[in-house]
C-alpha cells in the first residue's frame, strides 16, 4: 500500500472520521467532513507528485510506494541526481539478473538490474538516460551497499 508524503517528505495528515467523497453532475469533487464540505481537486504533475487542492488552498503530495517505505524503515535514501550516471546498490544483496546489456539505450527509470535483499527481489531502474557503458557485476555475486553495478557511458 502506498503511503503519501509532502515535498519536505513529511507524512500526509491521517484521514479525519466521519468523511465521504462525493463528485457532482459537473464532476467536481467534493468532500464531506463533518458537516463541511470541501472542494477537492488532484492534478498530476508528471513526475510521481500530485498538487492536492482542498477549499483552493494547494499542498504537493508524492507517492511512496513499498520500496520507497522499506528503504526509508531501513534508514536508506535515494541516490541523489548527480549519481545518475551510476546504478550503485542501495543495500547489500545478490544480483539475481542483469536486464541490460553494453551499449543499450535506457531511459530514466527503466529496469536495469534484479537485487534480492532480505529475501525480497527489488528491480534497480536507470537514473537518468544514456548508455550503457560498463556493467561490473554478475548474477549471483554479492555485492555491498553503494557499490556500482552498472555504469552508464559518457
Amino acid at each position: 500500500m502506498a503511503t503519501y508524503r509532502d515535498p519536505e517528505g513529511n507524512p500526509t495528515p491521517d484521514t479525519p472520521e466521519g468523511w465521504t467523497a462525493h463528485c457532482d453532475a459537473r464532476g467536481v469533487w467534493w468532500v464531506r467532513i463533518g458537516h463541511r464540505n470541501h472542494r477537492v481537486t488532484l492534478d498530476s504533475l508528471g513526475d510521481g507528485s500530485w498538487d492536492i487542492r482542498l477549499d483552493g488552498a494547494s499542498d504537493r503530495w508524492s507517492v511512496h510506494g513499498l520500496r520507497e517505505q522499506l528503504m526509508e524503515r531501513m534508514g536508506l535514501e535515494e541516490a541523489g541526481a548527480s549519481a545518475s550516471k551510476e546504478l550503485r546498490a542501495p543495500m547489500p544483496g545478490k544480483v539475481l539478473e542483469v536486464l541490460v546489456e553494453p551499449g543499450q539505450p535506457v531511459a530514466e527509470g527503466d529496469p536495469m538490474l534484479v537485487l534480492e535483499a532480505m529475501k525480497m527481489e527489488n528491480v534497480l531502474r536507470a537514473g537518468g538516460e544514456g548508455s550503457i557503458g560498463s556493467i561490473l557485476v554478475a548474477p549471483g555475486e554479492a555485492v555491498e551497499k553503494d557499490a556500482v553495478l552498472i555504469a552508464l557511458a559518457d
